[in-house]
């Protein structure tokens, strides 16, 4: 699963790595948790962009006011079936640009132990999501998104079970293709990213609270 990253890369370093045509004004942020507003990268009538959405998808049908469910994951290996998530897999897609992301490993004495994983050569990891968009009561319109998982790689399997999606660059263009595609062309690059180009620390308790901030949640214990 995922449910705490990072994304701490100044705006204009997302915009020249995605080759975007715009990125929105944000802060750097070392903990972010479901149902914050995030970066994500979509491609659209006038080129890739970045905007602010919801992390925690809300589907287009749900009207309220009964208890949303979070929604801030989606299995990859189920994505293309669910009745919550298949719309939006086929035609709505997108990047959620990341520095790092924070999983915990179950210790022996019960206690869990957060790690930290990034990137080898310190660039972004480009988690595949998928979007979704609703109109409220009050006609404001709240765009939502939900990170794509899949099995660990091998430096994570002491760890844990799962982890997000990371798209290589090679894929992003079919991943971001605003037109609706189809499960044999957009299953097969919903994989496991190559350990050789990830590391992993472990990391103070302290990420463990939301309200925590701050370039320390992700240094080394020493």
């Amino acid at each position: 699963m995922c449910g705490r990253f990072g994304q701490a890369y100044p705006r204009m370093s997302l915009k020249d790595w995605y080759r975007a045509a715009a990125m929105p004004e944000f802060d750097p942020r070392y903990n972010i948790a479901p149902t914050t507003n995030i970066v994500v990268i979509r491609d659209g009538e006038e080129g890739r962009a970045g905007s602010m959405m919801r992390w925690g998808l809300i589907p287009w049908w749900f009207k309220g006011p009964g208890k949303l469910p979070l929604l801030h994951n989606a299995r990859s290996e189920t994505v293309h079936e669910k009745k919550l998530f298949k719309a939006s897999f086929r035609r709505q897609r997108c990047i959620v640009p990341a520095s790092g992301f924070f999983e915990w490993q179950k210790l022996a004495d019960g206690r869990k132990q957060p790690f930290y994983i990034s990137s080898r050569d310190g660039n972004p990891l480009s988690f595949a999501g998928i979007w979704d968009s609703i109109t409220t009561g009050e006609g404001e319109r709240v765009d939502s998104c939900a990170i794509l998982t899949t099995d660990c790689n091998a430096l994570m399997q002491p760890i844990h079970d799962r982890m997000p999606v990371v798209l290589a660059a090679e894929d992003w263009d079919t991943w971001l293709d605003p037109m609706p595609s189809t499960d044999e062309v957009l299953l097969p690059i919903l994989k496991p990213f190559a350990p050789d180009l990830m590391q992993l620390w472990a990391v103070s308790s302290a990420v463990g609270n939301v309200g925590n901030q701050g370039e320390e949640l992700v240094k080394p214990l020493a």
